[in-house]
């Protein structure tokens, strides 16, 4: 797809990978809108990346009344990745309920209904790509991370029958797979983790999705799943 002069929406976009994908699309030429739950995270990537061709939309993807609302403000999209999502570790007895229903609530339910709300535009005009940012655990599973993994691997099943029902349409989507990243993810839930800085860099998996984005209409990409060579 050719990027220059396209719409696209990154959805948890103020920080770490979905503001380093947005900070690319830009610099090829689209106009890209960010959301978070944050006006004060959207005003700081706002100042971090000073453009005319970024903005900022505050919405909760687990609310179905903002995304709809936030869907009213973007009257065309030609590019949606889901980026958004929380994280939670540890033995499952010891998960808090409510923060089980926040990791389903963001990383899939929320995905879900950001897809449903602009699929309908897409498929008016028969065009465009949604990227699914989901996890190396939505594809191996790792102990103590039962609940965040479940999220991952429903984003991943979603993703293949969604793809399915869009094989007669000329929209692409794609599961985008990523091992650990030197990213805030753990400090915002409250998990302290050593050894980041040896992790995969945001900035070079944001290229690497905007490369994906670049491929010609004919070339399929039905997963990528990025690791750590050592």
């Amino acid at each position: 797809m050719e990027i220059a002069d396209k719409i696209a929406l990154v959805t948890g976009g103020s920080s770490g990978l979905g503001l380093g994908i947005a900070q690319k699309l830009i610099q090829e030429g689209a106009t890209v809108y960010i959301c978070g739950r944050s006006q004060n995270s959207l005003d700081k990537a706002k100042q971090q990346f000073n453009s005319e061709k970024l903005f900022t939309i505050v919405c909760d993807v687990a609310n179905p009344e903002q995304v709809e609302s936030m869907a009213k403000q973007i009257e065309n999209l030609d590019i949606l990745v889901n980026n958004a999502g929380v994280w939670l570790e540890g033995a499952l007895e010891t998960n808090d309920y409510d923060k089980i229903a926040g990791v389903l609530d963001s990383n899939l339910k929320g995905l879900i209904y950001v897809t449903k709300a602009f699929l309908g535009k897409m498929k008016e005009k028969n065009s465009g790509m949604i990227i699914n940012i989901a996890s190396r655990l939505g594809v191996i599973p790792r102990e103590f991370a039962s609940v965040y993994s479940a999220s991952k691997f429903g984003v991943r099943g979603f993703t293949d029958s969604l793809k399915l029902e869009l094989l007669k349409t000329k929209i692409k989507i794609i599961g985008f797979y990523p091992g650990r990243m030197f990213t805030q993810l753990f400090e915002k839930a409250g998990f302290h983790k050593e050894g980041l800085e040896g992790t995969l860099n945001p900035q070079d998996v944001a290229e690497t999705i905007v490369f994906i984005i670049k491929r010609p209409g004919n070339m399929t990409i039905d997963h990528i799943v990025i690791n750590k060579y050592d």
